[in-house]
């Protein structure tokens, strides 16, 4: 697991947390979601680090 699924799925609990939990009524809320979803995607589409030594 590499920083980019950490954050995504830290981000992603937030949000839950924030959104459904604590009902915070902001819209700037949703940018952890967002981020979860940027995070995950470039993880997708660029894959795992290669570390070349």
């Amino acid at each position: 697991m590499n920083l980019t699924v950490l954050f995504g799925i830290i981000s992603l609990v937030l949000w839950v947390v924030l959104a459904f939990v604590v009902a915070v009524p902001a819209g700037w809320v949703h940018l952890f979601y967002v981020a979860a979803v940027v995070l995950f995607a470039r993880r997708v589409m660029l894959g795992a680090p290669r570390f070349r030594s």
